[in-house]
């Protein structure tokens, strides 16, 4: 009886030691999950709040974390590159208030123009400080006076909101980086199964993302490799007059190098 007893003991000891077990596990995934869950919530709130100026190093993440934006928002937008099926690709000259400026502005000589843009749907702009580098603000003030304005005014204008991805935060042009209302730093992307898991911190000021102090907030967001339709070598097909040959292409799939986000800051490997 004393035996039969003792074994009945460990039964329910096991038993229970599991159930225990069992319910950390599940609190910590179901943790993991809400936590998940509010980053999404965070971005879908953040970029149909302001201007939203995404910054981080070479592949770490910062067309992915757009392109999951896109994908939870749904909606037709505006951007340089292809995105998804309701990307309009524009040419970043269009964005622009006529051929108002601010001196405009002040002087009232405001020109009225045609509108380029529907009602609601936000501008997207990849690799901003390519096409506006810093170097030569000089050149962008004079020959795009009028684009500030629409960073300025795009909610008055079209209800919209413009947002920009750069690799290093002072890279862009002065004039539409300090139209940028929150800012939004990719640390690093990592590839687990059929999901990319993108780390972001949260600056609510300028100078704090220059800093790179104060973070406001932190989330690792959890984004389908299956919702990703846009080209991580966009560029590639756009500047070079040569087309990938076999060799290359089967190069590019077998290594993952096309896209490749394993490697701590998306080194490649």
């Amino acid at each position: 009886a004393w035996q039969l007893m003792t074994a009945v003991y460990i039964m329910l000891g096991c038993v229970g030691g599991a159930a225990l077990i069992g319910l950390i596990v599940w609190l910590v995934l179901h943790c993991r999950r809400k936590r998940l869950d509010e980053a999404d919530a965070f971005l879908l709130n953040e970029f149909r709040r302001c201007n939203v100026m995404v910054f981080g190093k070479k592949g770490s993440g910062k067309d992915v974390l757009f392109a999951h934006v896109i994908a939870l928002r749904g909606e037709k937008h505006y951007a340089n590159i292809p995105y998804d099926q309701n990307t309009e690709v524009i040419e970043l000259w269009e964005v622009s208030a006529g051929d108002n400026t601010f001196e405009d502005l002040i002087n009232g000589t405001i020109r009225k123009f045609d509108a380029r843009f529907d009602e609601c749907a936000d501008i997207y702009i990849s690799d901003a400080g390519i096409y506006f580098p810093n170097t030569t603000n000089k050149v962008l003030d004079d020959k795009y006076p009028s684009m500030p304005v629409l960073f300025a005014l795009s909610r008055h204008l079209y209800h919209n909101n413009i947002h920009t991805n750069c690799q290093a935060f002072g890279r862009p042009w002065k004039k539409i980086r300090e139209q940028a209302d929150s800012y939004i730093q990719v640390l690093r992307t990592v590839c687990r199964g059929d999901c990319l898991y993108v780390r972001i911190n949260v600056y609510g000021k300028e100078s704090d993302a220059e800093n790179e102090k104060n973070v406001t907030a932190k989330y690792t967001v959890r984004v389908p490799i299956g919702e990703l339709q846009y080209d991580s070598r966009y560029f590639r097909e756009k500047l070079l007059n040569r087309d990938p040959s076999p060799l290359e292409l089967v190069m590019a799939n077998t290594t993952k190098r096309r896209v490749n986000y394993n490697e701590p800051n998306g080194k490649k490997r």
